[in-house]
């Protein structure tokens, strides 16, 4: 469990909880009034609502990385109903001939002292998939199978859920982009499953510590392929923010390990891809004024989801080096087409644009897509923040590379 501070304990957290309250009703109401004149918002090019909005989000983060909230995860189905569904780890299968080995190997190894598999939740949008439905039947050219994205939410490994209140906008930019114009393919075009993957905090003393989130990722994959009868052809990797870490740790291992088979495509929004950037370093970009993540919510989610060790060499500051966390230390050699967004003032926009030089020189099919003047994470973001047609623009995009119509 990580070490609180002051602020994560009472009276602190009451405390700064006033303090932020009392800053935001003399804050917000100044900069929604200097933000009528274009040359006062931190980019000319925002409307009034995206600078705005952009100011609230900022000062929630920074609210929720001094405190350290963190959103308590339960599998109670709630107002998602049938669409929340519990998926249990894999056990390797035995019998008297034959024993099958763990789909959980290498670097996401159970530690019986630490970090092993557990029962992890997840949400289906439109609805849940079942052997029955069209993605588990032979397609035929006028009903192809739909694709079935496995997405990963964004929060720094330590916030948001796989709920509607966190995933709705962005399930609806994949499932209207699958859709296309065609009435009569989109009510099969596609499905969405969201996990809720272990978080990382002191409110999760179960431990959400890495390899947690990637063997919740594994467990979620194996789920699509070996329960439901997905073809592995048909999945989607999809993830924003540190959901699109974990989605390229999720093809990194399938590529290594080869314990199943090769999604289809992996779909990444605002990709975190160098956990080890200094703070310092952070605070002193451009960036930092325009985008919506404030550089102590990447210290407190690297404090509390880097481990001490890892199993493979890795110790101590190294831990961040590693490919399977910092995916920017090395490329993945794989075949599965790879398409990301970035936001074009977004904190970590470099550090994307390092690992996609990176994954070139592995030889991937990649294609990047820019949203121009939008902060980080877009996926999630976006209808907050104001860029709702230029999230649609890019989902479609996503699809054309998908379909090999780029």
């Amino acid at each position: 469990m990580a070490d609180t501070t002051l602020w994560t304990r009472q009276p602190g957290f009451f405390l700064y909880t006033v303090y932020t309250a009392i800053k935001a009703l003399v804050k917000l109401p100044l900069l929604m009034l200097l933000y009528t004149i274009p040359r006062f918002r931190p980019l000319r090019e925002w409307t009034h609502q995206q600078a705005f909005a952009r100011a609230l989000t900022r000062l929630i983060f920074e609210y929720a990385s001094v405190v350290e909230f963190s959103p308590a995860q339960c599998h109670e189905p709630g107002k998602e109903k049938d669409r929340f569904v519990t998926i249990e780890p894999f056990a390797p299968s035995q019998n008297d001939q034959e024993q099958k080995p763990s789909i959980y190997a290498g670097i996401a190894k159970p530690d019986p002292d630490a970090v092993k598999p557990a029962t992890i939740g997840g949400t289906w949008f439109p609805s849940p998939l079942s052997p029955d439905s069209p993605s588990s039947r032979a397609h035929t050219p006028r009903r192809p199978r739909p694709r079935v994205f496995l997405h990963f939410h964004g929060g720094a490994y330590v916030l948001f859920d796989c709920r509607d209140r966190d995933m709705s906008f962005g399930a609806r930019l994949l499932l209207g982009a699958a859709s296309g114009s065609d009435p009569e393919a989109a009510a099969a075009a596609a499905y969405v499953l969201c996990p809720q993957y272990r978080l990382a905090s002191h409110a999760h003393p179960s431990g959400g510590r890495f390899p947690a989130a990637l063997q919740d990722a594994i467990t979620s994959y194996a789920h699509l392929v070996l329960r439901l009868g997905v073809d592995a052809r048909d999945v989607v990797l999809s993830g924003d923010s540190a959901g699109g870490n974990l989605a390229l740790a999720l093809l990194r291992y399938l590529e290594e390990t080869k314990v199943l088979p090769l999604p289809g495509g992996a779909v990444l929004w605002s990709p975190w891809t160098d956990l080890g950037v200094p703070l310092a370093e952070l605070r002193a970009r451009r960036e930092d004024r325009l985008d919506i993540v404030p550089p102590l919510l990447v210290e407190w989610a690297c404090r509390v989801f880097l481990p001490e060790k890892l199993g493979d060499g890795y110790e101590g500051a190294k831990v961040c080096e590693n490919p399977y966390i910092s995916p920017v230390k090395r490329g993945i050699e794989t075949e599965v087409p790879i398409w990301v967004q970035i936001g074009g003032t977004e904190i970590i926009k470099e550090d994307i644009l390092r690992w996609v030089e990176v994954q070139k020189q592995a030889g991937a099919r990649l294609r990047v897509y820019e949203i121009p003047n939008a902060p980080h994470d877009m996926f999630m973001a976006g209808e907050g923040l104001g860029f709702v047609k230029e999230c649609g623009q890019a989902a479609e995009d996503a699809i054309r590379f998908l379909d090999g119509r780029e």
